[in-house]
């Protein structure tokens, strides 16, 4: 009951504060670290809203932590041990709860499939999987529960993807790489079918095996049901068998022969992260970029499927190597940055993003939150009617050439039920961006 009131106070004082206070970092922001003693690379996080305090950390190497936030504490047995591959951008990758989690136990995980598998193409396949904690508030998960609902062939180790999140309708979005190659030699970001590696981007139609589909794509499924006898356009199964997945009716290729009906968003380089704003519905996602630029594509709640241009656009420019704001191709990124802009950290290599903050914090609630992997920097943006895209960003800084940087390298971002904002970090720890001054007044000194 507690937590009930106080998110809808929260949301309440969150409306009121966006109206009377200006988007911005208070003074005394910190990256807060959470102790996470034996959890290696944690990549992604997610909190049951049960009232059980449990936030539940993913490790890139296959295993998923409960911290607890009441005591700050890690439990010593994982919640579950999952069998991955974890080569180069490989491994456990991404965790999405299901709506009704708190009643129902079912989770989902993105990961690489574990060595010795029938892999589809010429590396290990990725996977999407369901497991069932019984009851729901146990603390360890039977991994006899695992179902395997989506197989995604791959072609190499990284540009795997592996975002999951519910959307605001219900359904269960999923994040995949383009395979891997630089340059895009292949063109599976555009495909909408199944084709081979052929080094021929117009080509996009099944040839000599191993054939690739679903890569460099946003893909929405229904996992509240099955399909039986899966057609040849559920492109994440196998076809005539029974799909422990549905196709939502609206989903843009539906409709269409010779096109995978699970693809909802196409046009993407490695849209490694990506999240939901929780107040308006609006989808963020991170596209890492190639040699030159990054970028973070907002979709509008209601605007429906969308090309992301790549590789016609890296960022908001041609590719290759097109001027600023020269690409005309799909819907534009909101905000791009190039790898060797704002001195003195000029070694940006890989966009890690991001969220819109809707926690406690009244001053940064409705900043856009993101990092770049090498650099280590934290940029917060907003809307800005002034510029081209009609968001600006600002670093993280304590001065104009003085980035606050991040302790590690930023590998992944995640909210708990209240909306604080926790950042992951390749050396192995993870934080939570806390503020006193900034902070609620009735949630500052624990209103529960």
């Amino acid at each position: 009951m507690f937590t009930v009131l106080r998110r809808a106070l929260g949301l309440f004082l969150s409306a009121a504060a966006s109206a009377a206070v200006a988007q911005t970092a208070p003074a005394d922001l910190t990256l807060t670290p959470l102790g996470l003693s034996g959890v290696a690379q944690p990549i992604a996080f997610a909190q049951p809203d049960d009232g059980s305090g449990r936030l539940f950390i993913v490790s890139r190497s296959g295993n998923i932590y409960i911290y607890r936030t009441g005591t700050g504490t890690v439990d010593p047995t994982p919640y579950l041990s999952v069998p991955v591959s974890t080569t180069s951008e490989q491994g456990l990758l991404g965790i999405a709860l299901h709506p009704d989690f708190a009643s129902n136990g079912r989770f989902f995980v993105q990961h690489t499939r574990a060595a010795g598998g029938g892999n589809i193409g010429t590396a290990a396949d990725q996977l999407t999987v369901e497991y069932t904690a019984v009851p729901p508030s146990a603390d360890v998960v039977d991994p006899l529960t695992r179902r395997v609902l989506l197989t995604i062939g791959d072609m190499a180790s990284n540009h795997n993807g592996g975002a999951l999140q519910f959307g605001p309708d219900g359904y269960l979005y999923i994040s995949m790489g383009d395979g891997g190659p630089q340059n895009n030699p292949h063109g599976f970001a555009q495909c909408l079918w199944r084709k081979p590696a052929d080094s021929n981007p117009a080509n996009c139609a099944p040839g000599t095996p191993p054939n690739y589909a679903l890569l460099g794509k946003i893909l929405r499924i229904d996992v509240d049901g099955t399909t039986a006898n899966a057609s040849a356009e559920l492109c994440g199964t196998t076809t005539g068998q029974t799909a422990q997945y549905r196709i939502p009716a609206d989903n843009p290729h539906v409709a269409t022969g010779n096109t995978c009906d699970e693809i909802y968003h196409n046009g993407l380089r490695n849209p490694f992260r990506f999240s939901f704003d929780r107040e308006t519905g609006d989808m963020l996602i991170g596209d890492v970029g190639q040699g030159t630029w990054e970028e973070v594509d907002l979709i509008p709640a209601g605007a429906g499927a969308q090309n992301l241009g790549w590789s016609a656009c890296e960022g908001r420019q041609t590719f290759p190597g097109g001027a600023a704001n020269s690409c005309m191709f799909g819907m534009l990124p909101i905000l791009n940055y190039n790898h060797g802009a704002v001195s003195p950290a000029t070694s940006k290599c890989s966009i890690t993003g991001g969220y819109r903050y809707r926690g406690p914090i009244n001053d940064f609630r409705g900043m856009i939150v993101y990092a770049d992997y090498c650099s280590r920097e934290i940029f917060f943006a907003k809307p800005d009617g002034s510029s081209v895209s009609g968001y600006s960003a600002e670093r993280w800084a304590t001065g104009p050439t003085t980035p606050i940087r991040a302790p590690g390298s930023p590998i992944g971002f995640g909210e708990d039920v209240e909306g604080n904002l926790y950042l992951a970090t390749q050396s192995g720890e993870a934080y939570r961006f806390t503020s006193v001054t900034g902070a609620d007044t009735l949630f500052r000194n624990g209103f529960e």
